[in-house]
């Protein structure tokens, strides 16, 4: 018996030692990923054809010297080749998953993830300990181009051809040229939701509220490269107050209630915001039902993103009732939308791996 338990604790701890390498092998990784997209060499190495470590680092001004260690690194990561003539390529798959923004399996955002954190980090340890939040801007600059790309594909690709066709009245009625409609996208980010629902249906006017200067700017610019400024209004607004506007037909919350400091005064204010008949779609996470320890690799990833990201910015606010990525389960949703003033709560049938739709009204 003694010799069971000897033999079984260290096999544990085996288990666990190899899972913490493997993660921080996993982290330090996704670092030299950032330098490929942050830099431009994958996109060169897509765009100009494969190079050697001289070529690809007078393409894209970078230093030879670490350019060669990058080069290597990818190689033997996988995520690059490199043939007799000393010559990189891109692996198969990198394109899509590196290169191409709007790609369904673009995952570029990811490697911004931990630099933004990272930067944050001294403050999440105080937060720890006092109690208090940590400021979206506190993240920096990578913390919006992470949260940009990691939903940007989705918008492109799968708004308008894959979810709105599963709410055919609101579907309907943004395609009514006779009685342009109004939206709202709050929570907008950098509006690549309010670019894509603008371009989709050109007589609609989307009006986009988010609490973040930086990301506003961005979105602006963004707004206007794609010539959709006549109809998208991007402002700097807090949705948990009263709106700037009302009258819209429907209001859109896309994967930001869990992060709000007061989701039901964000949902009250949406409520009051859209016309009699309105409705408004929020996209949140798709948690388990209930609390499940352990979980699978998207709650898992969600309880990360908790502690780390979405709870900290959530509470700024001393008083603040933040929900976080985990806790927004089903039950939680319709007990928000209940207290908001909400009559229905209706799960909509929009399969996604990450996300569940919901129905106001």
């Amino acid at each position: 018996m003694s010799t069971l338990l000897e033999t079984s604790a260290p096999s544990a701890a085996e288990e666990l030692s190899g899972r913490l390498f493997l993660q921080t092998l996993g982290a330090v990784e996704l670092l030299n990923v950032y330098f490929g997209v942050e830099l431009g060499l994958y996109r060169s190495l897509s765009f100009d054809g494969p190079a050697t470590a001289a070529v690809l680092a007078e393409r894209t001004g970078q230093d030879l010297r670490y350019t060669q260690e990058w080069l290597a690194q990818q190689a033997v990561a996988g995520l690059l080749t490199v043939g007799p003539d000393a010559e990189f390529r891109l692996a198969d798959g990198v394109r899509e998953a590196l290169v191409d923004e709007v790609s369904s399996f673009y995952v570029g955002g990811m490697a911004y993830i931990v630099p933004a954190i990272g930067r944050a980090l001294p403050a999440l340890v105080s937060a720890f300990r006092t109690g208090n939040g940590v400021p979206y801007p506190a993240y920096g600059a990578d913390a919006v181009t992470a949260q940009e790309a990691l939903n940007r594909p989705a918008y492109e690709t799968a708004l308008i051809e894959d979810w709105l066709p599963q709410i055919p009245d609101i579907q309907a009625r943004l395609a009514d040229s006779t009685r342009p409609a109004r939206v709202a996208d709050l929570g907008a980010g950098v509006g690549w939701a309010a670019i894509r629902l603008a371009e989709a249906f050109p007589q609609v006017r989307v009006d986009g509220y988010d609490l973040d200067e930086e990301s506003i700017a961005r979105g602006r610019r963004y707004v206007a490269d794609r010539g959709v400024a006549d109809r998208v209004d991007l402002a700097v607004a807090d949705i948990t107050e009263p709106l700037p506007h009302d009258g819209y037909d429907v209001a859109f919350f896309f994967e930001c209630l869990h992060d709000l400091p007061h989701p039901v005064a964000a949902l009250e204010a949406a409520r009051r915001a859209v016309s009699p008949g309105g409705s408004v779609i929020v996209m949140e996470e798709r948690v388990a039902e209930t609390f499940t320890a352990p979980g699978d690799e998207v709650e898992r990833f969600m309880a990360a993103a908790g502690t780390l990201w979405c709870v900290p910015q959530g509470r700024t606010d001393a008083s603040s009732d933040v929900i976080g990525p985990l806790g927004i389960r089903p039950a939680v949703m319709r007990h928000l939308a209940e207290s908001a003033g909400f009559r229905t709560v209706e799960t909509l049938a929009i399969d996604h791996p990450f996300w569940r739709f919901y129905r106001l009204g």
